[in-house]
């Protein structure tokens, strides 16, 4: 009797789990999915969850590796080691060509071979690369500019130029200071016309100022120099010497002014000029100088007589 029971008990226990297997059978008969290869090995579930554990801690070492080789570059640099710290940004950036800091680790990498190794052509490399990577980043237009002073620098003046005029900054005195640079390399080509003519964009319409020194002392040179054309010269060198606050600047005007009388043969007005510098230390030089002027003064005097006789 007891048996019987406890068969009976055991069977009412266990029905409600045989019901479930039953339900769950069906539902799986019914699906059209199929079971995933790992719901049925414990031991493959294990070994893709332990996979990608790994892949994701590779990517994190990785991420930590080339942030240390960023701060090792930019320790060297701290130190002085500028080979070293250009060797470790072009490691990075090969291992990390398209990564979010790898424009500005270009940007560095340029200017320290611009700056403190000297190597323009890699320079040059380095700024067309970043600019070609991301054009609208916040150092472009330096970097730009700093391309234009490289191949200023490698001789290559004409595209250096053009460097510069694609430079379009919204600040007048900017644009002035950039004008002024591209006339200094059409001065430096010899081609002092087109020199003249972008000088003149530097100084006209402004007050004047250190980039207008600059300007008009180049312009100076040009005619009184490059081409000896004493009469355009005078006005320059007496813009100078009434403008400038530079003791250096206002000197040089002066014998500019003593040379161009003295090349137009109206020697007096040269050594009024020379008499009036007020430099101590140029005594010596200005005696002799006078003196000098005084005896071509005489002769020009004996010659002019001898002609009207």
């Amino acid at each position: 009797m007891e048996s019987i029971v406890d068969e009976e008990e055991r069977r009412n226990y266990y029905a409600p789990y045989r019901r479930l297997r039953i339900s769950a059978s069906l539902t799986l008969r019914r699906s059209s999915a199929p079971a995933l290869p790992f719901s049925r090995s414990p031991r493959l579930a294990a070994a893709v969850v332990a996979a990608s554990l790994l892949v994701l801690l590779l990517i994190a070492g990785c991420g930590r590796d080339v942030h240390k080789v960023l701060e090792q570059a930019s320790d060297a640099w701290d130190s002085g080691d500028y080979k070293e710290s250009a060797r470790l940004y072009e490691q990075y950036i090969e291992q990390n060509p398209a990564g979010a800091h790898s424009a500005d680790a270009r940007f560095q990498l340029a200017n320290i071979y611009y700056f403190n190794l000297r190597r323009y052509d890699q320079a040059r490399t380095q700024y067309t690369a970043f600019l070609e990577q991301d054009a609208s980043n916040a150092n472009a237009p330096l970097a730009r500019e700093r391309l234009a002073e490289v191949l200023g620098e490698m001789g290559r003046s004409y595209e250096a130029i053009a460097e510069y005029e694609n430079l379009n900054p919204q600040d007048g005195a900017e644009r002035r200071r950039i004008r002024l640079r591209i006339a200094d390399l059409y001065f430096a080509q010899k081609n002092y016309s087109q020199a003249l003519t972008e000088y003149e964009k530097v100084v006209e319409i402004v007050p004047y100022d250190e980039l207008s020194e600059q300007a008009y002392l180049r312009e100076a040179s040009i005619y009184h120099i490059a081409r000896g054309q004493y009469q355009q010269a005078l006005p320059v060198y007496e813009k100078l010497a009434s403008e400038t606050r530079d003791p250096k600047v206002h000197l040089r005007a002066q014998y500019g002014l003593a040379d161009c009388y003295a090349g137009l043969y109206r020697f007096d007005e040269a050594i009024r000029v020379l008499k009036g510098v007020s430099d101590q230390g140029e005594q010596k030089h200005l005696d002799e100088r006078i003196a000098e002027l005084s005896q071509r003064r005489r002769e020009a005097a004996q010659v002019q007589n001898g002609l009207q006789r």
